[in-house]
């Protein structure tokens, strides 16, 4: 006796194209753990649709824990700028500490202590924007509202989707200190792929987003006796993500930049389980030295690993001597004119600035 069994129990190869709505990201009350690993070699351009990615092999160098809290644990100034009292396209729903913020990395030219930089996102159905953000200094914490809000995620998100979103923020440090700070950035996003994916943390369904992140930065600093606005160029930036259903944190991200035309890989984190290689966000801030400061010919710059770029700025905010891949951790600066200078130096690690001396 034959015995047929309905076609639609037997199980299948295929994967299902997902649908991600606002429920599969973090909100405020969730935490994250979060792995780092250094193997720059990894494939990140390849996808497409019922694509199957394999990076079980990643190896955790570093963790850390990512915790997005809840309104109620705002203090008294955040939480009326971006509480209930707030307009609502600034309500904000969670808020979450970032190291992303240039003035963070300000090096020695900065006479003020920056505590924390939370970053305030508002989750709704239709997307994930940033509505600003909280600066601590010196125990105070400066709310400063994003003029434009960005859009992180337009939900609901499907394969094939796309859409672009400009930001627009403006921190006045006056009268705590003469510094502005100015940034625009454009995300233009497409879903490009889905299928499964595979890492040490366990097998998904999963929509592959692209980023592209155009940003531009200005600075407003009495460094030299006098205020001057600085440009700082900063390298166009990719973000590839695998986002899966109910798993609130990308189940793996890639962040790239472009170098003389080139993408080069500066971060790559997956979601995990604990290993006991916990830091907290803070230790995994970017930290960059350079001396001898003042110098007479050439200063060298300590902590970079690969390559980096710099930018060096005079008095006058004019970019006056630059490089896209300097591999040499040692700058000529014979040819300078004696007096201070600004430099900013961009590696696959972060972004640092400093006041420079030449003798």
């Amino acid at each position: 006796m034959k015995f047929l069994i309905p076609f639609a129990l037997l199980p299948s190869i295929l994967y299902a194209q997902i649908t991600l709505e606002v429920s599969d990201f973090a909100d405020g009350g969730d935490t994250i753990r979060v792995s780092n690993s250094n193997d720059f070699s990894i494939d990140y351009a390849s996808t497409g649709e019922n694509y199957t990615w394999d990076f079980s092999n990643l190896v955790a160098e570093s963790q850390m824990l990512k915790e997005y809290q809840s309104m109620d644990n705002a203090s008294a100034i955040p939480s009326f700028t971006f509480g209930a009292f707030a307009a609502e396209a600034y309500q904000a729903t969670n808020f979450a500490e970032t190291v992303d913020i240039p003035l963070d990395q300000a090096g020695d030219f900065l006479p003020i202590s920056i505590d924390a930089i939370n970053q305030f996102s508002k989750n709704a159905e239709d997307g994930i924007t940033s509505v600003g953000l909280s600066i601590g200094i010196s125990g105070t914490e400066i709310p400063v509202l994003s003029d434009t809000i960005e859009t992180r995620y337009a939900l609901p998100l499907n394969i094939g989707d796309n859409y672009s979103s400009n930001g627009y923020s403006y921190l006045d440090l006056n009268p705590i200190f003469n510094a502005i700070w100015i940034q625009y950035r454009t995300r233009n996003t497409q879903v490009d792929g889905w299928g499964s994916i595979t890492t040490p943390y366990g097998t998904f369904e999963v929509l592959r987003l692209k980023h592209e992140i155009i940003e531009s930065d200005s600075v407003y600093i009495d460094l030299f006796g006098g205020p001057q606005w600085f440009e700082l160029p900063v390298p166009i930036s990719y973000e590839y993500e695998w986002i899966a259903k109910n798993e609130k944190e990308p189940v793996l991200k890639i962040t790239t930049r472009d170098a003389g035309g080139m993408e080069t890989i500066n971060n790559i984190s997956y979601k995990d389980n604990f290993l006991n290689l916990n830091a907290g966000l803070q230790e995994t801030q970017y930290t960059l030295k350079l001396g001898p400061n003042p110098t007479e010919n050439k200063v060298t710059i300590g902590g970079v690993s690969g390559t980096f770029s710099y930018q060096l700025f005079n008095h006058k905010g004019q970019l006056i001597q630059s490089t896209a891949q300097q591999q040499q951790d040692t700058i000529d600066l014979s040819k300078l004119e004696t007096g201070s200078y600004l430099i900013v130096i961009e590696t696959a690690q972060g972004r640092s600035m400093h006041k420079l001396i030449k003798k």
